[in-house]
């Protein structure tokens, strides 16, 4: 397994607020993918999608994308084949909030990482709303983890056990839930540091991690993951 990393520098047409961003660019690349017969169902037909991405940087101080300002967002994805369509298909690609200019495609090398930490708020989603109203932290601890092996066993067809360890630490960036715009409503999220264990399959899945996110909705940019090799 690889993770594919596309930086992208982006044009906004119009004025945006750091609050939308992230829903306004998940739409815009579904749009994408929508607009393409290979991939039109692609959303709708999986469980887990294998791409994620971040806010676009540098970040205005008043919290809003200017119009006719360069900035850069990262995609990533664990499958060659998607990047490839990023890569044919984004670039260039407008509509009548933002425009791509260009990226160029890298790969994440694997090393062992040492530690990861959200970049975008994480969510874990509950019947009853944040998750803070009625599970501990150690609940959340494992419902990441629990998330974790489902996605690398629908990636990767296996069957992977939760006999194994996979953050030795865990720690709370936010003082206060973040709040995320998705559709029409608000979810709440938060990010979160996170110390690797050392075993080989904490390794593969943190490193899978960092092309489809952790927690849920990750294609609307939620769980996008920085990274510190040892």
């Amino acid at each position: 397994m690889l993770v594919f990393e596309l930086p992208l520098k982006i044009c906004f047409l119009t004025p945006l607020s750091s609050e939308r961003v992230s829903e306004r660019i998940g739409q815009f690349i579904s749009g994408a993918l929508h607009a393409s017969e290979e991939y039109s169902l692609y959303r709708e037909n999986d469980r887990f999608q294998s791409y994620t991405f971040d806010q676009p940087f540098p970040l205005e101080s008043g919290h809003i994308y200017l119009e006719g300002k360069i900035y850069t967002v990262r995609i990533r994805t664990i499958s060659q084949k998607l990047a490839e369509f990023f890569v044919s298909r984004l670039s260039w690609y407008a509509d009548g909030c933002l425009q791509i200019l260009d990226g160029e495609l890298r790969v994440i090398p694997r090393y062992f990482l040492e530690r990861v930490h959200t970049l975008t708020p994480v969510v874990v989603k509950t019947e009853q709303g944040y998750w803070r109203n009625q599970m501990k932290v150690e609940e959340f601890v494992e419902r990441l983890k629990t998330n974790l092996i489902r996605k690398y066993n629908f990636f990767q067809n296996t069957q992977l056990e939760g006999d194994f360890c996979l953050f030795r630490k865990m720690e709370f960036i936010n003082r206060k839930p973040v709040r995320i715009p998705q559709k029409n409503i608000s979810l709440l999220g938060d990010k979160v540091s996170l110390t690797a264990a050392q075993n080989e399959t904490a390794q593969e899945l943190l490193y899978m991690a960092l092309g489809t996110g952790v927690g849920e909705n990750n294609a609307a940019g939620c769980g996008f993951l920085g990274y510190r090799f040892r």
